[in-house]
């Protein structure tokens, strides 16, 4: 069965929302309507998927023609790539060299896929029992029979888990959150009809007519009453035409035909077995109200986003003990910052959605004393222009740049979804998406120690046949090992034959002996524009095979390279070369000593595998984290820490850019002991780039790199009951109040406060201020004399204000 693969605006989603009446921006969405719909191998535009998964496999797939254009020459000067074995060390996770719904296990190894994804839109309403789904708004609100591998096997979830794990790769499940589950597939044209199943949730008898049908069953409507389809009326389904009612575990008084999520989870984790327990938590569950808009007809609120998660993650991890939890698996830029209608984000004191959100979990996780989040998982489709005007050299072009959005801290966004006025007030530089450092950057500031994921990304603007997204999707592989991604999976995993199914390889199998891109980044920087040079690598453990990825994206023109290595003597090199010519085939050079001079020809993907030698660090060590965010004005710690061997590291003096001062405040690094480097912001936000060089205890010398995401400045606590004096065991009334000032909020209204002491109980630990911006607590004091004291601590995203109480027993 061949996947329906759709691309929707997010003003297509928007305009759902405010034809509904929820409008999900201010006064004016000032979004641009993108015309990106594709069907089978995704030619014309792409900005990012619908997350379908198979719908009917009549929907016909359409091929562009692949090659490179003839343009004219765009440089030929010579450029430097500079590799340093020494700067920048850190492990590349293998999970990077993911997809969803490859062709079939054969692929899977063959291609080397590291991971592989079950997800989308249609697992949000699988049926364990049945291996049913239900289509959505992907396809007219069908039931159908679900498959894993894009050649229609594997529906069951735990044949599909035993057989990924069978090919060797790792599967990400998708646990369903929506309370409803597909019923048994059509297996009629006529809804009505007792001898057959009917199962979709507008049926034009029942309904009346509506704006659009299944051309294939003209019963099956797109729930949009005809004659409004311009300015769409919705109708509002009846759940149990088309699902049966999903619970978590078995009770009385149960609907019939109820399916059970504990059930479910016990099969998938003894399919697991020893493999990693990855589960998605749902799919993009802030837009079920335009995707699954039959079975959750309104937009999800913040509130809603934040309970449904922390109920199923921890009762996930109550039936597989050994779950690795993914979320919020969050669709796109606007709903990184947004919710889905205009009253949601103001009543939480105008904070940015994702933000908000992680604040959420973690500070509710501090208070129950256990953790529902393991990793931090978004949807990443990097964002374009209207293309519908572009010639096919001008979708190579865009395709070849457009990745400079997950980490170029001067790529401002040419795409009108993250360049317009109401996204944010309150992030830096919002025009950059900065994606993946800003993301991490978040994440560390609010819930240490948890990774950041990517479970959709895509780039295939001019086909998924065409040479520029085998290109491409190289520049993302080396991106997302570069930049720390702990998973990623792309949405679909390259199909045999495509040039990109090579480009996958060229990390993963390059010589057909399962032989990959090496494990540990270092640093790969070059001269030459980003738009047309890209430059990756890594080095084996034994620190004797130095990999290095060249992307020549010019289409006409030769590369000449100069190769600059330090830390790494190399002797001899063998190149693995994807090239228009062969665009189906990997070609390989026979080895040859090593040269710092080479001339690479236009349009290629060229891996470099060299032998040679070097002097190992005696500790490897980071930065703990290398990337976070500080308001304007504040300070941070870094915790530089050894991750691996048993020498010691003296740090010496950090450099950074104007904007941010580094002082190490703890210069040696142990194995059992870290060191400290105090940031402290200046008054500008932005990006901050900043080094700290080390040399251990065998003389190696290394170096770190880093960014600082500078925010606004912090909003305020104000604090009411500061110094008070009562008998022990009595009770004292403590408030504060939240004022946002210049962190971009929008009032202290809605905006949750954690209150913690170190002696005593308090009455509640998180409480939300109300009209005024105040949060009370009672302190009931110790039993004993002595100080207490109480932090109360205001949103990440406004700043983290923090306000301290020192109160007495006596």
């Amino acid at each position: 069965m061949n996947h329906f693969v759709r691309f929707r605006s997010i003003a297509t989603i928007l305009g759902l929302l405010v034809t509904n009446g929820l409008s999900a921006s201010g006064p004016t969405i000032a979004v641009a309507s993108n015309n990106r719909s594709v069907t089978g191998a995704v030619s014309g535009v792409v900005a990012r998927s619908s997350s379908s998964q198979a719908v009917p496999p009549r929907s016909a797939g359409q091929k562009n023609t692949s090659g490179a254009p003839h343009a004219k020459p765009l440089t030929s000067k010579p450029v430097t790539i500079t590799i340093n074995a020494l700067t920048n060390r850190h492990p590349i996770s293998t999970y990077v060299y993911g997809g969803a719904y490859p062709e079939d296990a054969a692929t899977i190894t063959d291609s080397g896929l590291t991971e592989v994804r079950w997800g989308g839109d249609a697992t949000s309403t699988y049926n364990w029992q049945l291996d049913t789904y239900n289509a959505a708004n992907d396809y007219y609100f069908e039931d159908y029979a679900a498959d894993g591998f894009g050649n229609g096997d594997d529906g069951n979830s735990a044949q599909f888990i035993r057989d990924v794990i069978a090919a060797g790769s790792n599967p990400l499940m998708t646990m369903v959150m929506l309370p409803w589950v597909a019923q048994s597939p059509e297996t009629s044209t006529q809804q009505g009809d007792p001898s057959n199943n009917y199962h979709w949730s507008f049926s034009v008898a029942q309904y009346g007519p509506q704006c659009n049908v299944d051309p294939y069953n003209t019963d099956a409507g797109d729930g949009i009453v005809s004659g409004t389809c311009s300015n769409p009326s919705y109708l509002t389904a009846n759940p149990n035409d088309a699902y049966f009612p999903l619970l978590d575990q078995p009770g009385n008084g149960d609907p019939p035909n109820s399916v059970y999520r504990s059930d479910w989870a016990s099969t998938l984790a003894a399919a697991f077995g020893s493999a990693p327990h990855f589960y998605d938590m749902d799919n993009e569950i802030e837009i079920w109200g335009s995707t699954h808009r039959d079975a959750h007809p309104q937009p999800s609120a913040y509130d809603e986003l934040r309970d449904t998660f922390i109920a199923e993650s921890r009762a996930l991890k109550g039936w597989d003990p050994a779950a690795i939890r993914f979320g919020p698996i969050t669709c796109c830029w606007w709903f990184y910052w947004n919710g889905a209608n205009n009253a949601d984000k103001p009543a939480h004191a105008g904070n940015d959605f994702l933000p908000w959100w992680l604040n959420e979990v973690y500070w509710q996780d501090q208070v129950a004393g256990t953790r529902s989040l393991d990793v931090f998982d978004l949807h990443a489709y990097p964002d374009t222009p209207d293309t519908s005007s572009y010639t096919l050299a001008q979708k190579r072009a865009l395709a070849l740049r457009i990745f400079r959005d997950y980490w170029d801290p001067t790529y401002v966004s040419v795409g009108s979804d993250i360049d317009q006025k109401w996204t944010t007030f309150i992030q830096p530089k919002k025009t950059i998406p900065f994606r993946i450092p800003r993301m991490r950057a978040i994440a560390n500031m609010i819930y240490p120690s948890t990774p950041l994921s990517i479970t959709e990304w895509n780039a295939a603007i001019a086909g998924e046949s065409d040479y520029s997204t085998a290109l491409s999707d190289a520049d993302a592989y080396g991106i997302l090992g570069r930049e720390r991604a702990y998973l990623a999976s792309r949405w679909v995993a390259p199909v045999p034959g495509n040039p990109n199914y090579l480009g996958l390889k060229l990390y993963t199998n390059y010589d057909g002996q399962h032989h990959s891109f090496a494990t540990t980044s270092v640093s790969a920087s070059n001269n030459g524009s980003p738009n047309l040079v890209s430059s990756y690598a890594a080095m084996n453990t034994a620190g004797t095979t130095l990999t290095v990825m060249v992307l020549n994206k010019a289409p006409a023109t030769q590369l000449g390279a100069q190769f600059v290595i330090n830390g790494f003597t190399p002797s001899q090199v063998t190149t693995y070369t994807l090239g228009p010519k062969n665009p189906t085939q990997i070609i390989a050079s026979p080895p040859q000593s090593w040269s710092s001079s080479m001339t690479l020809a236009a349009y290629t993907a060229t891996l470099l595998v060299i032998t040679g030698s070097s002097t190992l660090p005696g500790a490897e060590w980071d930065l703990n984290p290398d990337t976070v965010m500080v308001a304007a004005g504040g300070t941070v710690t870094l915790s530089p820490k050894v991750v691996s061997g048993t020498g010691t590291v003296t740090l010496g003096t950090p450099q950074a850019v104007t904007g941010i001062t580094l002082a190490v405040t703890q210069g040696t690094v142990t194995p059992g002991k870290n060191g400290a480097i105090t940031v402290t912001a200046g008054k500008t936000p932005g990006f901050y780039h900043y080094t700290v060089p080390s040399t251990d205890n065998a003389g190696v010398a290394q170096q770190q790199e880093g960014c600082i995401v500078v925010g606004n400045p912090p909003a305020s606590l104000s604090q009411q009951g500061n110094n008070q004096t009562g008998a022990r065991g009595t009770n004292l009334n403590l408030s504060v109040t939240l004022a946002p000032k210049k962190s971009g909020g929008t009032s202290g209204a809605g905006a949750d406060i954690l209150f913690t002491t170190d002696s005593g109980g308090l009455s509640v630990r998180l409480v939300t201020t109300d009209s005024s911006g105040n949060a009370a607590v009672v302190l009931t004091l110790p039993a004993s004399a002595g100080i207490v004291h109480v932090t109360a601590e205001g949103p990440y995203g406004l700043g983290h204000p923090v306000v301290t109480f020192t109160e007495t027993a006596q």
